[in-house]
């Protein structure tokens, strides 16, 4: 060990206070060569065992970006390490198989700001755990399998997260009253009652986030309760939306975001707004991200935003269908012809964004649709990785300022002798079939 430690430093001086033998003459020449291809093979194994040995301790000790940062992340840890350096302030646990917390192994952690125990097997918590992380803001216990809490009151924590885990009722406690410096809360339920939110409705939130799987009861008016500037909604992806979660949405925060606006059922169940939401709609920006929705319930949808305050209406992941019953000229066409005259009176409404749109609607005239958009008094608008073949030019001077049309099937025929957008400024058109550059030029 200590001869190929010594020639794994000085590969000229193979052990050479160690081997005097080899230099006193040409004849242990020979030997030497051989010594010396063992000493390399030796030192290949050394430093591939070093490497290997390296690396394994790596993957259990923490990666220290500077003395107050501890990563332990996808370490395959069962347990919280007791070796984290006593003034850690950011302490990643994310992405192991920790399955239980307990007062012990925090309570050297005075320091502690941060802490993120997302993904990984915790079934029950305990926030008294942390009664002695006076300085905790950040935690981040997303991703586990709680379905039980015991609460204490953190007085300093910013940020929670207990999204994606294993409740049916909102674990809203008593004690997150009293955590007034609470900016983002993070949740999962499958049922939500008015009465769960009751501990923070006083709470000035920034952002409340709530992941809704296998969805089960809904009392109306639940979210209006909340006092928060931004709502994001991820429902269940495999369940019929309940759409009391928009209305009431959009009557509780600025900026509102629904993932996984599903249903199935016919038109004639849809549930359609009340008639009093127009005057309490808060919401300004709008997401509504994996949509899968009748063509009319989407009519229905698009009269109440373009009626309301908001502002920007963003829809990706878009699936228009036509009705499960084949429409009537008197029940499917009044509804457009009315959205056409809606949409040339002044709103709120300045940019309409559509992203990754499919039209399984087989029977109707699509010209209606572009006639729509095109009539649109608004000054931007996206429509973009649509399959879509044509537009039409504006009947009247246009409003629009911005238009991306990009990634669809549009041809060198758009907007040719159009004279009505007078306005635009910008045209974006990037991955269409255009051939003709000089019938581009014309389009404006």
């Amino acid at each position: 060990y200590i001869c190929l430690k010594f020639y794994f430093e000085d590969a000229n001086q193979v052990c050479r206070g160690l081997l005097p033998v080899l230099q006193l003459g040409d004849e242990f020449h020979a030997q030497k060569i051989k010594l010396d291809s063992i000493m390399i093979s030796l030192t290949n194994i050394y430093v591939f065992t070093y490497a290997f040995t390296f690396t394994l301790w790596n993957n259990i000790q923490p990666t220290v970006e500077d003395e107050f940062i501890a990563n332990y992340s996808s370490s395959f840890l069962t347990n919280v390490p007791k070796n984290t350096p006593v003034h850690t302030q950011v302490l990643d646990l994310s992405h192991n198989r920790i399955s239980g917390l307990s007062t012990s192994e925090f309570i050297h952690l005075s320091d502690l700001q941060v802490l993120n125990l997302s993904h990984n097997l915790i079934m029950m918590l305990d926030f008294s755990v942390f009664i002695f992380n006076e300085n905790l803001e950040y935690l981040d216990l997303s991703h586990n399998n709680i379905s039980k809490v015991s609460c204490l009151t953190l007085v300093y924590l910013r940020h929670l997260d207990l999204s994606f885990n294993k409740f049916t009722a909102l674990p809203v406690c008593q004690e997150f009253g009293n955590m007034f410096h609470l900016k983002y809360l993070g949740l999962s339920a499958t049922m939500i009652r008015r009465s769960d939110f009751r501990y923070i409705k006083h709470l000035q939130l920034h952002t409340v986030f709530l992941n809704l799987g296998n969805f089960s009861l809904y009392e109306p008016q639940s979210l209006t309760v909340l006092t928060t500037r931004n709502l994001h909604i991820a429902f269940a992806a495999n369940q019929n939306f309940v759409f009391s979660l928009l209305y009431d949405g959009m009557s509780t925060s600025e900026n509102l975001k629904i993932v996984n606006l599903r249903y199935t059922l016919s038109y004639k169940d849809f549930p359609s707004p009340p008639l009093m939401l127009l005057k309490k709609i808060k919401t300004t920006s709008l997401t509504l991200d994996s949509v899968d929705l009748q063509w009319a319930i989407i009519l229905h949808i698009f009269v109440l935003i373009w009626y309301s305050p908001v502002e920007h209406l963003t829809v990706r992941n878009l699936t228009f269908r036509g009705p499960l019953e084949e429409p009537t000229e008197y029940a499917f066409l009044p509804l457009v012809s009315s959205v056409e005259q809606l949409i040339s009176l002044d709103g709120s409404m300045k940019a309409l964004t559509l992203e990754h749109v499919r039209n399984k609607v087989y029977y109707f005239n699509q010209e209606i649709l572009y006639r729509e958009f095109s009539e649109m008094n608004i000054a931007n608008l996206t429509i973009a990785d649509a399959y879509m073949p044509h537009m039409l030019c504006p009947n009247r001077t246009s409003s629009f300022q911005y238009i991306n049309f990009s990634h669809n099937a549009l041809t060198d025929e758009l907007f040719q002798n159009c004279g009505t957008l007078m306005d635009l400024k910008l045209l974006i058109l990037q991955k269409n079939k255009f051939e003709s550059l000089r019938k581009v030029s014309f389009m404006t």
